[in-house]
């Protein structure tokens, strides 16, 4: 099975998403490359993109 988006994040407790392996997006806003380690607040914007509010909603659409 393709691994989807989310499953290249750890959701932390705080509402935060930590990369755990390295991954480039083509996002609407442009191409973003995330590597691992790197840690997304619900508020933090990175090129453009509130990256946490992102996965939450696929991650939300998931379980739909």
């Amino acid at each position: 099975m393709e691994k989807r988006i989310t499953d290249y994040f750890h959701r932390e407790a705080d509402g935060a998403w930590t990369c755990v392996e390295p991954l480039t997006v083509d996002h609407p806003s442009g191409r973003i490359q995330f590597s691992p380690g790197a840690r997304f607040g619900p508020e933090d914007i990175f090129m453009g993109v509130k990256v946490a509010k992102w996965l939450d909603s696929l991650a939300d659409a998931r379980r739909l």
